[in-house]
């Protein structure tokens, strides 16, 4: 081999091995080292999501077995002077309109805001009475099969009746803490065999109302005998109860604070209970 031919061949040498390292960087098993790794996905979505399924889950168990109440309003059109007479001008105990049936959306809300789950039997039963031609002693056999229609298709924890007392205001209300209330009664027929159930309910509510706001219930009264129904419906079913929601004098705002105390007597005597059992 002559001279040039090996300093040829030296020179080549030298400049493969310089490039060697330049080659060796783009081939591709050292790809995976330059490309930058992936972040895992953030748990904390996966987290939240699981969070939001196990309150969801939660809320379902809560509404499962909630506390159920009927509101029914055998005399439909009883009314409330006081209201009347700001619509109409005139003091009537009686009004097609502005009456007792139709504080039925007040009482739910608050009944609803107290964790109580409410129907009403929609039955305006004056207005039936007077197309069939019935006289008012007739209200109680004319909402009766409504009512037992309603109870085989549904079951509740407490039906209510509810109705305005024709008694005077000083009779009907109650001042505690500067504020006026109208004041209650809980009416139960005696007159058939089941009535001490009913009985035990009233009883029951009219105390926890009377924890809240004193001597806002006057108690419970029994009816049987003469001139009275004796029974009031509540032999359909032993959770049901008559309420007089204060009395013909009373005003809006004294009936709604004491339909928010109704409330409140509920869940605490009863919701409270059935959560224990």
């Amino acid at each position: 081999m002559t001279l040039l031919k090996k300093l040829q061949w030296s020179f080549g040498l030298l400049l493969f091995f310089f490039v060697l390292p330049v080659i060796a960087g783009q081939l591709p098993f050292n790809k995976q080292a330059s490309t930058p790794i992936k972040q895992p996905e953030d748990k904390q979505v996966v987290f939240a999501a699981t969070n939001l399924a196990e309150q969801s889950a939660l809320e379902q168990t809560i509404e499962t077995n909630p506390f159920k109440v009927l509101l029914l309003f055998t005399h439909s059109q009883e009314s409330y002077q006081p209201m009347v007479k700001a619509v109409s001008g005139k003091a009537e105990v009686y009004h097609d309109k502005t009456n007792i049936f139709n504080l039925q959306g007040t009482i739910s809300k608050h009944f609803s805001m107290n964790g109580i789950q409410t129907d009403v039997l929609d039955v305006d039963v004056m207005k039936v009475m007077k197309l069939e031609g019935k006289t008012f002693p007739d209200a109680y056999n004319t909402v009766r099969p409504y009512l037992s229609k309603r109870l085989q298709e549904q079951t509740y924890d407490l039906v209510i009746d509810l109705h305005r007392d024709s008694a005077k205001k000083n009779a009907t209300t109650i001042t505690h803490n500067n504020e006026s209330y109208a004041r209650i009664a809980i009416v139960v027929g005696a007159e058939h065999k089941n009535y001490r159930w009913n009985t035990a309910y009233a009883e029951s509510l009219s105390a926890a109302m009377n924890e809240i706001v004193p001597k806002i219930s006057r108690g419970v009264i029994s009816k049987s005998g003469d001139n009275v129904d004796g029974r009031y419906n509540q032999d359909l079913t032993k959770e049901m109860i008559l309420i007089e929601l204060g009395g013909i004098d009373n005003t809006e705002e004294e009936l709604n604070r004491t339909i928010a105390i109704i409330g409140k007597a509920i869940a605490k005597s009863f919701i409270t209970e059935k959560q224990e059992l």
